[in-house]
């Protein structure tokens, strides 16, 4: 059985799609305007939508581009009336599995529903695949800086000591994900599983169900009982990544469980237990929080027993370079190349920039540098750097020698220089697209247009 979003406007269409889906086991929901299919969106996770493309309050596939990412996990199949050719070709760039012409042969219809639910359930499992090799890799901790180094033995320590409730501060980018899971590997609870739950990514109306589960027929769309992640994680780890943004009134349930162990599942009156490590973190300041009557002081203290401080890249700057290796490493695997590594002069701007977006950021350089580079080892040309900031100079027996008459150290681009070279490329790679030229540079459209203005007038 499939929970599949049906968006069709018309009337006597839509009631017998769904009519027929649901014949066939599926659970259907459905949707008469755009506006209704991105509320529900907020709220479920279809595993399937059918989506039309002639809508009163839009295009369907301007609809699909702008939610894309909420629909990563879906299969997307359009309906489109006879001619519209270049629809359906759109449609199949943006992502779309497949479509049907208008109008819809119901037998058709349920053929490839089923075949789209099963070629989901494979993607689902290579890409099950491909992130468990990758998050092997990511396992690596890189911890040549001293920083890093205590702070991971300060991580160990406290893992072993048996507490079992710790929280992880720092700004955001800063690994509090990899400390946290170094955690639980050095823990006794090694065995059992890690379950990381983003409480910022996840809809208010789900975060409590996520958290706790739900019994059959607890709300409107409950139909089965449901785990939540403090049952899966039995005997192992949870992190509530950005805690901070837990709604005010769900953090009493999270205090009860986190000092008697016990919870109640949605709609649930049978006591729970929770045999389970939990790991809180944050990049806001959860004391300002509580003086603002946004965090419970009771629930701040009791996730505080043991905080730990992660340190900012900026503060931990051995750790850039072999940190970038880590993750080209990464990167060359999924795109299926092979890199030698970083020009000399390449190494140099990384370890001058400051990384305000701290390791997420220097992940996102580097892969956009792995997009545009054309050779074997990537050069300065393809580091795409968001803001101007620099540390500390590089000693002086390490600063290349100063080039003749134009006051440039050598190997050094003028910043404004690589930026009008990287437009210029990301353009090229994307056809004068100006949209994917955007989504390469990790900019607005309106920010590319910015730039190619400003280089123009130039």
């Amino acid at each position: 059985m499939a929970l599949i979003l049906l968006v069709e406007d018309e009337k006597l269409l839509r009631w017998s799609l769904k009519q027929r889906l649901e014949k066939e086991g599926h659970e259907v929901h459905t949707a008469e305007i755009l506006a209704e299919a991105k509320q529900h969106l907020a709220e479920h996770r279809p595993d399937l939508m059918l989506l039309d493309l002639g809508l009163p309050d839009g295009h369907g596939l301007d609809f699909y581009e702008l939610n894309r990412e909420s629909l990563e996990e879906t299969v997307v199949l359009v309906m489109t009336a006879v001619g519209q050719v270049e629809d359906a070709v759109r449609a199949m760039k943006l992502g779309a599995l497949d479509f049907l012409s208008k109008p819809v042969d119901h037998r058709a219809l349920v053929d490839l529903v089923n075949r789209s639910i099963e070629v989901r359930a494979t993607k689902r499992d290579a890409g099950l695949a491909k992130r468990i090799q990758e998050q092997q890799l990511d396992e690596h901790v890189v911890s040549e800086s001293e920083a890093f180094r205590r702070t991971l033995e300060i991580a160990t320590d406290v893992s072993e000591g048996g507490i079992e409730t710790i929280l992880l501060l720092g700004e955001s980018g800063t690994g509090k994900n990899v400390v946290a899971r170094h955690i639980h590997r050095a823990s006794s609870r090694h065995d059992g599983p890690f379950l990381e739950v983003n409480c910022a990514a996840i809809p208010d109306s789900l975060i409590e169900s996520e958290l706790f589960g739900h019994e059959k027929g607890a709300f409107t769309d409950a139909k089965q009982s449901r785990k939540g992640s403090f049952e899966l994680a039995e005997g192992g780890t949870v992190l509530l990544d950005e805690v901070g943004e837990i709604r005010y009134d769900l953090q009493a349930k999270l205090l009860h469980l986190m000092e008697d162990r016990t919870f109640r599942r949605v709609g649930g009156s049978r006591e729970l237990r929770a045999d389970v490590r939990v790991v809180a973190a944050t990049n806001r300041n959860l004391q300002q929080m509580v003086a603002d009557k946004q965090f419970r002081d009771d629930l701040y203290y009791r996730l505080s027993v043991f905080p730990i401080e992660i340190p900012a890249l900026r503060d931990r700057s051995e750790d850039i370079l072999p940190l970038a290796s880590m993750f080209l490493k990464i990167i060359q695997q999924k795109v299926g190349r092979t890199y030698d590594g970083f020009t000399r002069e390449a190494e140099n701007i990384l370890l001058a920039y400051a990384w305000p977006g701290n390791v997420r950021e220097l992940r996102n350089v580097v892969e956009r540098a792995v997009i545009l580079e054309k050779s074997r080892v990537i050069e300065v040309a393809s580091l795409i750097l968001d803001r101007v900031h620099t540390v500390t100079a590089a000693p002086a027996e390490e600063r290349p020698a100063q080039a003749a008459g134009d006051g440039m150290p050598q190997g050094i681009v003028a910043l404004e220089d690589v930026e009008r070279e990287m437009v210029r490329r990301a353009m090229d790679a994307a056809g004068d697209n100006q949209t994917r030229a955007a989504e390469l540079l990790g900019v607005t459209r309106d920010q590319l247009r910015y730039r190619l203005k400003k280089f123009e007038e130039e």
